[in-house]
């Protein structure tokens, strides 16, 4: 699965609400996001520049729309963390868990996390990796 286009920061948080709950009423949307204190035009520009790529689809409803995600947030997650990969560690997972592993910034219990998942893989391939 690949993200055809870039969702920004902005396009995440109203993606986040629209996971929550699908389908979402802009009225929906707007309440869900009143912390942000963003202008209803704001939000539409958003909702029409997230159909434009593709991420969500409308349905009509009345006088306004229904918002649906087209992908899940797993999707969405994995194709914009391989697009990171990419950018910035040149496709190499081990440097970029090499980093932070190094950096310290890892928890005891994310490094737990981290053992167990890399256990899991070594017996589902039958394998040490």
């Amino acid at each position: 699965m690949k993200i055809p286009v870039s969702i920004s920061e902005s396009e995440w948080l109203v993606m986040k609400i629209i996971w929550e709950d699908s389908p979402r009423t802009l009225p929906e949307i707007l309440s869900a996001l009143k912390h942000m204190n963003w202008s209803s035009t704001t939000v539409q520009t958003y909702l029409a520049r997230l159909v434009k790529k593709g991420v969500l689809s409308t349905e009509r409803q009345g006088r306004g729309y229904l918002y649906s995600s087209t992908l899940s947030e797993a999707q969405c997650q994995i194709a914009e963390g391989k697009s990171f990969l990419n950018r910035v560690y040149n496709g190499s997972l081990a440097q970029m868990v090499r980093g932070f592993v190094k950096s310290g910034s890892l928890s005891a219990d994310e490094l737990s996390e981290l053992k167990a998942l890399i256990e899991e893989q070594e017996n589902a391939n039958g394998k040490p990796l």
